[in-house]
């Protein structure tokens, strides 16, 4: 690996000038906000091992990514931003044992804040070159770092979180249907997409993690979850995404309602994400529109 571990990267910030590539017709564009903050994890991430991001390598040599783990968007009022004003970025970060990284961001806008974003990623390499169904974490060097209780707890939690949910609890933490267990929850919607290598893959040749939630975005709309003749009822105040695998540029994914449920501000919805050719979760999705 080039360059030497250091206790605590510089701090990292952005101020942005809002423009048509940051907004969408509803305010502030969701995809934009992830790509961001996951470039934003990711230049943290490598500044804290002292090295460029092409550099970053396991004890074998074989360079490493970052695979996200977890996503969590919350708070966000996204609509509350406009052309031409301003948006503020701020990131915590830390090491969370010797393959994964945690980050907690904030955007600012002119009224206040409008998102508050987790990220959890592994430090991943592919055991078989060009084949995504084969990353699997490795360890990095330790890293000393600053104790930051506030930053460990939200750490332990966002790992909690993916526990959670590989462990089938994801009802319990997002208070979705239980009266019947995982397995046996009915169908309600499934839609079938190949993502398209040129616009939803990144440059390690992986499904890069924000096209999960833009192409989650276009099944809702496909079963109508936001397709309402208020706009409001299709915006998105809450989202947490998290990873179990990625796929090959060509194969075909399943996107399946699993869950919906009403509440007073809105609708949670809970989809899956499954690679058609081998049946595979590869993630799971709440969202919570209002």
């Amino acid at each position: 690996m080039s360059g030497q571990p250091r206790a605590q990267a510089e701090p990292l910030a952005q101020r942005i000038r809002l423009g048509m590539p940051q907004l969408c017709g509803q305010g502030l564009s969701e995809h934009w906000l992830l790509k961001t903050a996951g470039d934003l994890h990711w230049q943290a991430l490598v500044a804290t091992h002292g090295c460029r991001p092409s550099a970053l390598q396991d004890a074998q040599g074989r360079r490493v990514y970052a695979a996200f783990t977890l996503v969590h968007l919350r708070g966000a009022r996204l609509r509350e931003v406009d052309e031409d004003q301003t948006l503020d970025l701020r990131i915590a970060h830390q090491p969370l044992g010797r393959s994964r990284h945690f980050s907690q961001q904030w955007a600012q806008g002119p009224q206040g804040e409008v998102a508050q974003l987790s990220l959890l990623t592994a430090a991943v390499v592919r055991e078989r070159a060009g084949d995504n169904h084969t990353v699997a974490r490795v360890p990095l060097p330790t890293l000393p770092t600053a104790a930051d209780a506030a930053l460990a707890s939200a750490a332990q939690a966002a790992d909690a979180s993916v526990r959670a949910v590989r462990a089938q609890g994801w009802r319990e933490r997002f208070a979705l249907p239980t009266q019947a267990p995982l397995v046996e929850l009915p169908e309600l919607a499934d839609w079938a997409v190949t993502p398209c290598p040129y616009n939803d893959f990144n440059g390690a040749g992986l499904l890069y993690f924000a096209s999960f939630q833009a192409l989650a975005d276009r099944a809702h709309g496909h079963w109508g979850l936001h397709a309402t003749e208020r706009a409001a009822h299709g915006v998105v105040r809450e989202r947490q995404m998290v990873f179990h695998g990625n796929v090959n540029p060509g194969e075909a994914l399943r996107f399946r309602l699993r869950a919906l449920r009403h509440t007073g501000l809105g609708h949670w919805s809970w989809t899956q994400v499954q690679r058609q050719s081998d049946g595979r979760c590869v993630a799971d999705l709440a969202t919570l529109r209002v």
